[in-house]
Parts: structure tokens; sequence; C-alpha cells
């Protein structure tokens, strides 16, 4: 849970400064662009272990969720790509621990919970690192888990949970079994099949 709130705190800050960067141009198009830039790039700068990437650009998310990626990566608005994203590459969060994860919400800084969920829409996301979670939001796509520890994140007290709009795919039995096992704070929503193949 400390982690949790911990990701929550870093995700708002880095889009709360994503939003006050837009409010403070005329132009909405260029201010968002400049915003989604701003954030990435001073992420970038960041220790690819322990940093995060805010972006609203499709390419620039696969990126993120790449080998040479980080191990957090958040949107502030919907996304659509039209290629296939592949989440590799070990990562560290702040704490040290292998995790990788992908934020598709708003977090309200004050309660920590979130006050938007976005969608990633996206033909097939497969998973190859380990501990991956989706925490809120929508996955509208395939997804297929190659590695041990997938998870969603869920927000009980909102009665929110972390969606896949379309199959979840386990590469073998074991990852299957591993993730029926978790409690359903940890599982998400999936309106197709959870299957092995």
């Amino acid at each position: 849970m400390k982690k949790t709130k911990l990701v929550a705190l870093f995700a708002a800050l880095l889009i709360s400064g994503s939003v006050l960067t837009a409010c403070g141009s005329d132009n909405s198009d260029s201010s968002s662009s400049e915003s989604s830039s701003s954030a990435s790039s001073s992420s970038k700068k960041a220790d690819a272990t322990t940093g995060a990437s805010v972006t609203n650009d499709a390419t620039e998310l696969a990126g993120g969720l790449g080998a040479k990626g980080f191990w957090l990566v958040a949107i502030t608005e919907n996304v659509t790509s039209d290629a296939d994203i592949t989440v590799e590459g070990e990562f560290k969060n702040d704490e040290g621990k292998a995790a990788r994860e992908l934020a598709l919400y708003a977090s309200n800084p004050d309660t920590h919970k979130p006050d938007a969920l976005y969608t990633l829409t996206v033909p097939k996301l497969t998973v190859d690192s380990e501990n991956f979670v989706i925490a809120q939001g929508t996955v509208k796509g395939d997804v297929y888990v190659n590695a041990k520890g997938f998870q969603f994140e869920n927000d009980s007290d909102k009665g929110t949970k972390g969606t896949v709009d379309g199959n979840l795919i386990f590469k073998t039995q074991e990852l299957k079994d591993a993730y029926d096992a978790l409690s359903d704070e940890n599982k998400g929503e999936v309106t197709g099949e959870i299957s092995v193949g």
C-alpha cells in the first residue's frame, strides 16, 4: 500500500506539472505537446531504474514501456496506438523492488484517489517484464502475459478497477494460476476470455 501511495503521489506531481505548463499557454495545441515533451524530457533525466514518464504520445508511451524506458509510465488522457506495444526490460521502483507500472488515471494530490480514468487502445499489449501492474483505467485490446507477477491496481474505496477490454492470455498455466490466486484487490475486470495460449 505504501508503494501505491508513493506511485500515486509521484504521478500526481508529474501530471500536475504537465497541467500547469499547459494552462500557461494561449495555444492549446502547442501547450499540449510542450507539456508532454517537457514531462518526458525531465523524466528522461531521471535514473531509468526508478524514473517515470508521463506522455500522451503513443510512440513515446511504447518507448517508455520498452527495455530502455521507465519503471512507471503514466498517461493524462486517452491514447490510441496503431502498433502493438511490448513491456520489456528489468526495472526497479523507488523502493528498489522489481516492478513496472502503467498508470491510466489522474490522481487527486490530496486524497491519492483517481479523479479520472483513461483508456489505452492498442491492438496487442505483450508483457515481458516481471511484476507489471495496470493501475486503474482500461487497456482496450488483448493482453499477453509472458512474465510472472502480473496484476492490476484497483481502488476499492471508489469501486474502480483496472480493466482489460479484450482477452487476457497467459503464456503458461503457472502464470495463470498465480494470477487466479491473487486477491480481488489485485485482479481487474476482463471483458473477454482469461486463458493460456
